[in-house]
């Protein structure tokens, strides 16, 4: 059913975005994007049934990967090359969650800081994988901006193969049969440790980073969540399915906008995920959606260990043939370009 309320709708009635200085120029291009998608002036295309001869038209798509209308064909292009890629073994998922002292550094400088992230999780994971595994451990990380009232929430959800290829031949499984493949707070602080030695190596990041923020972000201890390991490939298919290509907030939880105020639902998993209401000014929530309009060319889905490279594949086959799993079919998706 097609949403009542888009966000298209909220930056084409409230347009202060355009001149703003609040805003970069990046942000405007994507949020201009937005505003056109399906739209006749990005033009039209014809889709024929060749067994039914219907004809329909249809309004081109903006293609951006912030727009919340944009996603499914993309979504289900990834999950097909995915499908070639699961392994019958055991996934863990797990979440690496950051301090929000940082969130003025990741705020300002977004694309150091992400990168960073990216760096010092997978850093984490193979640190304690060299230990108990003694092999290349293999990780699918995908990140994700905002908490559900669309407040700076920088996080990774990391899914991970519960097992390492030794020696380039044989696989070997890990022994965790529970939630955690490794231990849940010895991988947060040794992943505090690592990107808070980062950030001070860097000297891009000293405007919003001195000894006092440092000091803080060991104060309290960081959160790392460990999930119920997935029950099979289709579980992990299922899950990449609904996390790898969200935007911030999707059309259907728009509730209304009237009178400058926009309404939106979310959940509050600080009280068991229950569902709430929250309103902004149409000024503030065009304020909150920009924060997580990622640079240009910035990879949120990022693969690591045996699943990177240019010989992947090799080594996918390579745990195959130990573990006496057959390969799956490749998959063709002749609708999806």
């Amino acid at each position: 059913m097609k949403p009542k309320i888009e966000i298209s709708h909220i930056l084409n009635r409230q347009q202060f975005w355009r001149t703003s200085t609040h805003f970069l120029s990046r942000q405007k291009f994507d949020l201009h994007a937005i505003t056109l998608c399906r739209t006749a002036k990005l033009g039209r295309h014809i889709d024929y049934c060749e067994k039914c001869s219907e004809v329909r038209i249809s309004y081109n798509s903006c293609r951006n990967r912030n727009c919340p209308k944009c996603q499914a064909t993309y979504r289900e292009k990834w999950i097909a090359k995915r499908e070639e890629e699961v392994l019958d073994v055991p996934y863990f998922h797990t979440v690496f969650t950051v301090s929000h002292k940082l969130n003025d550094l990741f705020l300002h400088e977004p694309e150091l800081m992400y990168n960073l992230l990216f760096k010092t999780v997978w850093e984490t994971v193979r640190t304690f994988g060299s230990k108990s595994l003694e092999g290349e451990m293999g990780m699918i990380a995908v990140l994700h901006t905002w908490g559900q009232n669309l407040s700076l929430h920088p996080h990774l959800h990391c899914i991970i193969p519960g097992g390492a290829l030794c020696n380039g031949k044989h696989w070997k499984g890990s022994d965790k049969t529970g939630k955690y493949l490794f231990p849940a707070k010895a991988l947060a602080k040794m992943f505090r440790a690592k990107l808070v030695d980062q950030i001070r190596k860097n000297d891009t990041s000293k405007a919003y980073f001195d000894q006092s923020i440092a000091k803080s972000c060991f104060e309290k201890e960081w959160v790392v969540y460990a999930k119920r390991p997935f029950g099979g490939a289709k579980q992990v298919i299922e899950y990449l399915g609904r996390y790898t290509h969200k935007t911030a907030i999707s059309n259907h939880r728009l509730l209304d906008y009237s009178q400058g105020k926009v309404t939106f639902s979310y959940k509050d998993y600080r009280t068991g995920a229950n569902k709430k209401e929250m309103t902004l000014s149409d000024v503030d929530f065009i304020k909150r959606y920009s924060m997580h309009l990622l640079p240009k060319g910035f990879r949120r889905i990022r693969h690591f260990g045996f699943y990177n490279g240019a010989i992947k594949k090799v080594k996918i086959e390579k745990i195959r043939k130990s573990i006496g799993q057959k390969t799956p079919q490749k998959v063709e998706w002749d609708w999806i370009k």
